[in-house]
């Protein structure tokens, strides 16, 4: 059977199974629509949510998550539940997760009965949730104030000098709770005695405070007097109070005229409070900041991890994949990879046969081919750029020029692509290599892969298959969060 037959009737088969995959795991209806509700919601933040992840009811799963898209600055997550569950007009949805590092699902309160059902086309209210991001922050600030109070501690009472310092502390501690023991038996008598006189002076307190209330009660009365008679001895003091309001006035006044020479730009203050050019100078660093700092936030990182078995040389490829996305429309792509590289190699051995003409023995060199396999280390760095559900990429792959295209479906779990590099033609390989990959994302992060290496070159071409883990900015952020808190 020739190597093209084959190669047709493995990726026949290949395609067999994907697709048996992709129904199964999409759990694709061929007869008619499922019986499951689809709603919609919203949320500020869905980080750690994946399509696919469980909605519960009471901690039961009902349903699942089908969409997680961007709309406007919120996601907008549309999700399935079973006929089993009412959705009433007070329901209200959360995010939840199974233990502390568990998987994240959509808590739903399906509501009230009383309430009547909630309209097909109105989104479910939507709370945010306690985010295990923020418990860490909240942990490493707390950490970082431990470990001030440590370290001040550390300065102030560590080595020999802060031992010495403890030591002293201790003997002076020591020395006074003697001498305090030692005054309170000198004075043990007196002691009793001021205790006897307190005791004696609250007795005494206890009879005579209705006395001084009632005094008074009757030099309020007398004040009142006083007032209503307006006697000559309160206009001193109504003099008084009267030049300690104008003194007041006249520190108010004084006051306003200092703000109003600040509000017209008088004075060093005024100036800086009133320039514009030092105001937009200032709003325009402050913006550079906030600039720079939000689109580092703004930037995903995603990593790809993975193994593939080469039939034809009887070795394998590892790689690992780095994608530095500051914007979904493009990003960078770095790769590192341990691949068996194919090359022809020739051997020339002299045999002895008989020659039809004459019957004698003659010399005849035969010449054999065989393909060795050349382990190698190589680096790859791509720029990719998204068109719909195509993406283009160009760059370095496997140390060598080229670039590429690859289809993208099923919310990127089913990709499809053609690697081009190695133009430079030699005898054992006159065309650029081309690898042929498809790839199905079945399971969170995990996916098979199948394809075909150097199809363009007959000697050197092989068939490979095998699988790997993709991690999304999400769990790598998680990681380093949980690293950073270690430390």
């Amino acid at each position: 059977m020739k190597l093209e037959t084959r190669v047709g009737m493995f990726f026949t088969a290949g395609i067999a199974v994907i697709a048996f995959l992709i129904f199964r795991a999409e759990k694709l209806d061929f007869v008619g629509k499922s019986d499951h509700n689809e709603r919609i919601t919203y949320f500020d933040q869905v980080a750690g949510l994946n399509q696919q992840s469980a909605v519960r009811v009471a901690g039961v799963k009902v349903g699942e998550v089908r969409r997680i898209v961007l709309d406007g600055a919120r996601a907008k997550v549309v999700i399935t539940v079973g006929p089993e569950v009412t959705v009433y007009s007070d329901a209200m949805v959360s995010l939840g997760s199974i233990g502390i590092l568990g998987e994240k699902f959509i808590d739903l309160d399906p509501g009230h009965s009383a309430k009547g059902p909630l309209p097909q086309d109105r989104p479910l209210p939507s709370r945010a949730g306690v985010s295990l991001d923020n418990l860490m922050e909240t942990m490493a600030d707390i950490g970082k104030n431990v470990k001030g109070i440590t370290q001040s501690l550390n300065e102030s009472i560590g080595g020999e000098a802060g031992r010495q310092k403890l030591d002293e502390i201790v003997d002076n501690i020591r020395t006074l709770t003697g001498e305090f023991r030692a005054m309170a038996q000198e004075n043990h008598g007196a002691i009793n005695h001021t205790m006897a006189n307190v005791e004696a002076l609250s007795t005494d307190l206890r009879e005579r405070l209705p006395r001084l209330a009632q005094q008074f009660e009757n030099v309020g009365k007398n004040l009142n007097g006083l007032l209503e008679e307006g006697r000559p001895e309160l206009k001193g003091v109504m003099g008084d109070v009267r030049k300690l309001a104008q003194s007041f006035q006249s520190t108010a006044d004084n006051m306003k005229v200092l703000t109003d020479r600040i509000n017209k730009g008088e004075g060093t203050i005024g100036k800086l409070l009133n320039d514009d050019a030092t105001v937009k100078k200032i709003n325009e660093a402050v913006d550079n900041v906030n600039g720079l700092l939000g689109g580092f936030n703004k930037m995903d990182f995603r990593l790809d991890m993975n193994a593939a078995q080469w039939d034809k040389r009887k070795d394998s490829r590892v790689g690992l994949g780095l994608d530095i996305v500051p914007n979904p429309d493009y990003w960078y792509a770095l790769g590192f990879a341990s691949t068996p590289d194919g090359k022809l190699s020739e051997s020339t051995r002299t045999v002895t046969q008989i020659d039809p003409l004459t019957g004698l023995p003659v010399l005849v060199p035969v010449i054999t081919k065989s393909v060795t396999t050349d382990q190698a280390f190589t680096v790859s760095a791509q720029f990719a750029k998204r068109l719909g559900p195509a993406v283009f990429s160009a760059g370095i792959v496997e140390g060598k020029g080229g670039g590429g295209v690859e289809y993208r479906g099923l919310d990127d779990r089913l990709r499809m692509g053609v690697l081009a590099y190695d133009f430079t033609k030699r005898e054992d390989k006159p065309n650029p290599r081309y690898r042929f990959t498809s790839s199905y994302q079945f399971w969170k992060g995990a996916y098979i892969q199948a394809g075909v290496q150097d199809f363009g070159n007959k000697d050197l071409r092989t068939v490979f298959f095998g699988g790997g883990l993709r991690w999304k900015d999400d769990d790598l952020k998680r990681m380093v969060g949980l690293a950073g808190a270690a430390k």
